[in-house]
């Protein structure tokens, strides 16, 4: 479902400081993104979709990306190292939330470590891919998938148990150039001071807005690794995104790469 009107092509549809890209129908914005960037695309060039083909997510899982969703892939050419730039995932991740708070009055909470949920589903998917060349960041494609317009009836069977989008919880309709436009704003609020601030300020800042809005920690949860899963409870966020949890033996770890499921995952 499409609202008449929620245009995204230019110059119908701008961002400010932005280059927008618009594709009717693409494979991935990601992979179209990070080609533009290989061929010298500049920092914050955004290319958007109305419908991607062969959406991706985490761990090379497909991402479901019909009409009515905002699909958008925003290339950065960061001046921080490698190390800071894992922190791209989870700054989005707040970005999203404080979008959807701006334009709908809908406060998502956060699964670490980026996926966007609402009751219990998933709203929002976030991927991140990277290039990089003698310890240099060459660029990040930061790539969103936000479920805005569609109805339930617009998601594959088996995914209505576990997707939402923002015009289902709030029962009107919500524009998708609103959200991207919102989105870019709040993103690039946090991003510039990833690049102003010394890394240690950046985190007292960031931290907390992470911590208001994350759905894991503090609570039960079950990792899932290659090979082993356990349970143990959600500690705190490390600097450099991995997630410290308590296991039942006593034993403090960090979680980099997991499937983290939550007991109890309901915000709105």
């Amino acid at each position: 479902m499409v609202i008449a009107g929620d245009a995204l092509r230019p110059p119908l549809f701008s961002v400010p400081g932005c280059r927008v890209i618009y594709e009717r129908a693409i494979g991935s914005t990601n992979a179209a993104a990070a080609e533009l960037a290989r061929a010298g695309a500049e920092h914050r060039t955004i290319v958007v979709a109305e419908e991607q083909t062969a959406g991706r997510g985490r761990r090379g899982r497909g991402w479901s990306s019909g009409l009515g969703g905002a699909m958008f892939s925003t290339i950065l050419r960061p001046r921080f190292s490698p190390e800071a730039a894992q922190r791209i995932p989870l700054v989005a991740s707040v970005a999203v939330a404080e979008a959807c708070a701006g334009v709908c009055g809908i406060s998502p909470g956060v699964k670490w470590p980026n996926d966007i949920m609402i009751n219990g589903k998933k709203v929002c998917g976030i991927l991140a891919e990277s290039s990089a060349e003698d310890g240099r960041i060459l660029y990040i494609v930061l790539g969103v998938g936000m479920n805005v317009c569609q109805s339930a009836e617009d998601f594959p069977p088996e995914l209505r148990e576990t997707a939402t989008s923002l015009a289902m919880e709030t029962g009107a309709a919500v524009m998708r150039s609103d959200f991207i436009r919102s989105f870019i704003e709040r993103f690039f609020i946090w991003y510039n001071k990833m690049e102003s601030m010394p890394a240690e300020f950046f985190w007292d800042q960031f931290e907390p807005a992470y911590r208001a809005r994350s759905v894991t920690l503090g609570e039960r949860v079950t990792v899932i690794l290659s090979g082993e899963s356990f349970e143990a409870k959600a500690e705190r966020l490390g600097e450099s995104g991995e997630l410290w949890v308590s296991t039942d033996g006593g034993y403090r770890r960090a979680v980099w790469a997991a499937d983290v499921s939550v007991r109890s995952v309901v915000r709105n």
